[in-house]
């Protein structure tokens, strides 16, 4: 078994999480702050080259319908690009909510949400890569 990263990808920072080689316990990892869509891709490109992950969990972010969003042809264009410089499998995982989610952790622990955006788009990505490692443990 390998590791898994999992992405929150913002247009400004990009959430990111890893599993231990065993895939039972997400960590967050880093914020990484971007400056345009090509940098993002580039900068995902080159973390996968150092983890050398088995699998890229991609937050998806759809609407709380079901429906497609703008940010979500976003995603759609990090995933085709990502794709076409890695051959590590991209998983497409909801993550309606985890920033919601992320945000209360922070608030129980008496941290200010609006000074610490990176850290809830790290603890995004952890919740949404531990949900995905919990769905593989049960079935």
């Amino acid at each position: 078994m390998g590791r898994i990263l999992a992405v929150d990808f913002g247009n400004r920072r990009i959430g990111v999480a890893v599993s231990d080689p065993l895939q039972i316990i997400a960590t967050p990892l880093e914020t990484l702050t971007i400056t345009s869509l090509k940098d993002g891709v580039s900068r995902l490109a080159a973390l996968c080259g150092e983890i050398g992950p088995e699998a890229v969990i991609m937050g998806y972010p759809l609407g709380t319908s079901g429906n497609k969003t703008e940010q979500t042809i976003i995603v759609d264009e990090v995933i085709e690009a990502l794709s076409a410089r890695t051959d590590i499998p991209i998983i497409k995982w909801d993550e309606r909510y985890t920033s919601v989610e992320a945000e209360q952790i922070l608030r129980q622990q008496g941290i200010k949400t609006r000074d610490n955006k990176g850290i809830i788009d790290q603890l995004a990505a952890r919740i949404m890569l531990q949900e995905f490692l919990d769905s593989r443990s049960k079935s």
